[in-house]
């Protein structure tokens, strides 16, 4: 399979040296506002340098990777889809919902491609067997959930990403609220499409957050957000920035169980019998992302993200940020899908 990946910088440089990993599978060509960018990656993969995403698109190309800054996702993700590549698209969808939307639309013109967002959470083998577990018999209702993932991210400090176990420097993007709105918006997306899968449809938001530690003027940098999931249940999802100690405690607790992820270690008691531990000391999610996205457009198979998903995470996070904002509770509005995509 040949690709192409439109964005060299973090995200994209991830996803290709995770793509070079896999013997079925040919970086053909990328591409970087950037030139520098370009060629450093190009060199590291083996790849074709292009001067403009439209000489990329041009090229046999069976899909494109397209890892740009959140707000310039618009434009690459609809010229992909319009080309008639298939489309792996980094999250968040967009910045907003009407842009989320635009993709959606164009994506639905073209029924035979297969589109996808990276939200990695979905793969990551402790969310997975939650999932398992939720998705058991006589399990019940959701009554409360809960994700606290618990970063540290600052512009002037190297950033140590542990799903990555490498160090970052925080792309400026992150703390313009014009472009990146915050980890309210984009880190927790990862969270509401994680709650989304895990407990169902989330109709509302309230939240409390501010500026903290960031220079004034900067995005939120911690902040709690409440959700009302649409039969009833309640959640909170805080991913701040503001914490040195990184750590992750997910929890969903049903009429019949508890689940939860405490730092990698899966812990599960149910109504009747003792309380069971799972570890998992590997993390290969990237991998089983990529991986699983390659062999949708082979098989023609509908991805575990699709771009409707994707549509759906950032409506509440578009809600959370206007609560935030508001201080008032917001309900959560998706628009209308194309009917192909809503299928």
């Amino acid at each position: 399979m040949k690709v192409g990946i439109i964005g060299c910088g973090l995200m994209g440089t991830m996803h290709a040296r995770t793509l070079a990993g896999f013997g079925d599978v040919k970086i053909d060509a990328v591409y970087n506002r950037t030139p520098v960018k370009a060629e450093k990656l190009a060199a590291e993969v083996g790849a074709v340098v292009c001067r403009s995403m439209e000489e990329l698109l041009e090229r046999d190309l069976d899909a494109v990777w397209v890892a740009t800054p959140d707000h310039l996702h618009v434009e690459p993700a609809v010229a992909v889809l319009e080309a008639g590549k298939h489309l792996f698209l980094e999250k968040a969808l967009a910045t907003s919902v009407e842009d989320g939307l635009k993709i959606v639309e164009a994506a639905a013109k073209r029924p035979d491609l297969v589109a996808m967002v990276g939200y990695p959470l979905r793969f990551d083998p402790c969310y997975r067997k939650m999932k398992e577990i939720l998705s058991g018999p006589d399990v019940g209702r959701v009554a409360q959930a809960w994700s606290i993932r618990a970063h540290f991210i600052d512009p002037k400090t190297r950033v140590y990403d542990k799903y990555r176990d490498e160090y970052y420097d925080p792309p400026s993007f992150y703390f313009d609220e014009a472009t990146g709105k915050g980890p309210i918006f984009s880190h927790a997306s990862h969270d509401y499409d994680m709650f989304h899968w895990l407990c169902g449809e989330i109709e509302s938001v309230f939240a409390y957050g501010g500026t903290y530690i960031l220079p004034p003027g900067s995005v939120n940098d911690g902040f709690t957000v409440a959700l009302r999931f649409k039969d009833g249940g309640v959640a909170s999802v805080s991913t701040p920035w503001v914490t040195r100690v990184e750590y992750d405690f997910v929890g969903v607790a049903t009429e019949n169980l508890t689940v939860v992820n405490n730092n990698n270690e899966v812990r599960v008691k149910r109504a009747e019998g003792p309380e069971e531990r799972i570890t998992f000391t590997e993390n290969d999610m990237w991998t089983r992302m990529n991986r699983h996205f390659i062999e949708c457009v082979r098989n023609k198979q509908r991805p575990l993200v699709t771009l409707a998903d994707g549509l759906r995470a950032i409506a509440v996070s578009e809600a959370a940020f206007r609560a935030l904002k508001s201080r008032k509770e917001v309900a959560v509005e998706v628009p209308a899908l194309p009917q192909v995509a809503a299928s």
